[in-house]
């Protein structure tokens, strides 16, 4: 009886396999009747027949002076996206070149085997090494790449004279740009919420591109006196309003009158006092870079509330008639 029960299991089990295989060859025929007779011919991975896709081309092995150089143009980038630093890089440099730019072309020209006023890169950066120019490796590069315009991979040498002018033209045209796209487009400030409660925090305002004014306050009364305390040297914003002006006047000075006015000019006429809503650079001062701001010479004047006490008239005036 055991032997039957076996062989009735095992009868089960092929009949069984034959359902399974005869399922799988019906599924792997409507496979190939629904297929695309393309799909069948070229072999694609999906059709049952197909090979398996080609494998993706190897990247190419770069060598170590392209790996050298890749990695130099990365740092470069990194260097150009700070703006403040690539301002100063420029200012720099451009009044290097300036001060240096006959020594270096007379040993340029003697490096130029061609006589063309052109070197490569290389040549190019062996020569500023040896002429100590305050450049690190990746500074020089960026020099490179910033003298020649074209993307020729050569500089001309025969123009250093002018040093970075145009790029400083085309950076200064790049932030005027900029300026113009702020002010025609209306974004949406965000502020960063404050984790004590659900009100937001406030934060100041941060100019983007800003230009500098080095700006000279004179007093007018004392304005014959050359080392009088009430002048002041200010490095300023040229985005800054003139009641910002006065603000810094009263925190250098202690003056405690609250009618304080910058003017133009000594004359204190009425055409001359500057608006304290505008900006310096509304007034008609642009300004200029970090390390050559445009250079300003204001004067202000304030009048005292008690013209009565003669100890504050005296220090006021030392005795001139109050118009």
């Amino acid at each position: 009886m055991k032997k039957k029960s076996a062989s009735k299991k095992k009868g089960k089990k092929s009949a069984k396999g034959k359902k399974r295989s005869s399922k799988e060859n019906d599924d792997k025929a409507d496979g190939l009747d629904n297929a695309d007779p393309s799909t069948l011919i070229s072999g694609d991975p999906a059709s049952p027949g197909g090979k398996k896709g080609k494998k993706k081309g190897k990247k190419k092995k770069l060598s170590k002076s392209e790996k050298a150089t890749e990695k130099l143009e990365k740092q470069v980038e990194k260097l150009k996206a700070d703006g403040y630093y690539y301002d100063r890089f420029i200012n720099r440099m451009h009044q290097w070149l300036l001060d240096n730019a006959d020594t270096a072309v007379e040993m340029f020209r003697q490096v130029d085997s061609d006589g063309e006023g052109l070197l490569p890169f290389d040549d190019f950066k062996s020569g500023m090494f040896d002429l100590n120019a305050p450049v690190t490796k990746i500074e020089l590069h960026l020099l490179c790449k910033l003298l020649d315009d074209e993307d020729t991979g050569e500089i001309d040498y025969t123009e250093l004279e002018n040093g970075l002018q145009n790029v400083r033209q085309s950076r200064e045209l790049d932030r005027q740009i900029a300026r113009n796209e702020r002010q025609l487009i209306l974004t949406e400030r965000k502020f960063i919420p404050s984790p004590c409660s659900k009100m937001c925090r406030f934060e100041p305002w941060i100019e983007p591109l800003p230009r500098y004014i080095l700006l000279e306050l004179r007093l007018v009364t004392f304005d014959m006196y050359k080392d009088y305390p009430g002048h002041l040297e200010l490095l300023v914003h040229s985005h800054v309003p003139v009641c910002g002006i006065i603000q810094m006047i009263i925190e250098e000075t202690d003056i405690s009158s609250s009618k304080l006015a910058v003017f133009r000019d000594r004359s204190r006429s009425p055409e001359s006092v500057l608006s304290p809503d505008m900006t310096l650079e509304d007034c008609g001062f642009p300004g200029d870079s970090y390390h050559s701001p445009e250079e300003v010479t204001l004067f202000y004047d304030y009048t005292v509330e008690f013209t009565d006490c003669p100890i504050l008239m005296c220090d006021h005036y030392f005795g001139e008639s109050i118009n």
